[in-house]
């Protein structure tokens, strides 16, 4: 179907040590936003925290550095434009796929009954924390590419999971989910059963050879690095799933777990 691009509400406000909320229409397909930011010094830096609220509950939550990160390992342009300035894409389609329908499946369908359970996505928001450090009069404006509602119900939904940890040595370690940072080797296990095993360097070739473009400091598991949108991690019916990896020296690693699932409660 046909995209639009068009202008969100205004949020509630836009100020330092504050959140700035964006309520979104209901009753379009939400293919991605894109944030634009201006002020003094204005940076993705200076957003410590996005969420993205569905049916009031948090879907996907990162900071805009992060955020930015992540669009340039996809291979999309950094958000900054200027030294008070920036454009951050926030996607829901999964970007670089072969086809179309499998760079659309995650597209939020709002307001789209599933008739055999009654759910619907009925609301949608975007709150954006802004740190002390922003200086000067800041606005930020929110965009939307979209296209018409599918029926059917909410589809897949996009997730994004955001955990610290503190590791104190070099190590072995298990973990539960996606990692960031000073790894080595990496293995993901499902009823210990090894998926996925790979050195980091020979990680980054791989995805290098495929569409993607792997980011300083970072460390991505992309089961899409090749544009095959069908190929996730299935946990549906597992009693165990975890990464096992191997550490340089002490460190706290910011991870991030993408998950694709039906609609929450």
């Amino acid at each position: 179907m046909s995209r639009i691009d068009t202008k969100m509400p205004a949020p509630n406000g836009v100020a330092a040590s504050s959140t700035s909320t964006f309520k979104l229409p209901i009753g379009r397909r939400y293919h991605g936003l894109q944030l634009i930011g201006s002020g003094t010094a204005f940076v993705p830096a200076d957003l410590t925290e996005i969420r993205v609220l569905v049916n009031e509950k948090v879907i996907q939550r990162f900071s805009g550095d992060d955020r930015d990160a992540m669009n340039q390992f996809f291979g999309r342009d950094a958000a900054s434009i200027d030294a008070g300035s920036f454009i951050l894409v926030i996607p829901f389609d999964r970007y670089g796929m072969l086809t179309k329908d499998a760079e659309e499946a995650t597209a939020l369908n709002t307001g789209s009954v599933d008739p055999s359970n009654g759910k619907s996505i009925s609301s949608l928001s975007l709150e954006v924390d802004i740190g002390a450090g922003a200086t000067g009069t800041l606005s930020l404006t929110l965009y939307a590419t979209q296209s018409e509602r599918l029926d059917g119900g909410a589809g897949l939904v996009p997730y994004i999971q955001k955990v610290s940890t503190d590791f104190t040595s070099a190590d072995n370690y298990d973990i539960p989910d996606m990692p960031r940072g000073g790894t080595s080797n990496l293995v993901v296990e499902a009823d210990n059963y090894k998926l996925y095993e790979r050195t980091n360097a020979l990680n980054e070739r791989l995805q290098r050879d495929g569409i993607r473009v792997p980011q300083a400091g970072w460390v991505v598991i992309d089961r899409t690095e090749h544009g095959y949108g069908g190929d996730p991690f299935d946990l549906r019916g597992l009693s165990d799933f975890r990464l096992k990896f191997t550490t340089s020296g002490a460190l706290t690693l910011k991870r991030y777990g993408h998950f694709l699932g039906g609609l929450a409660d």
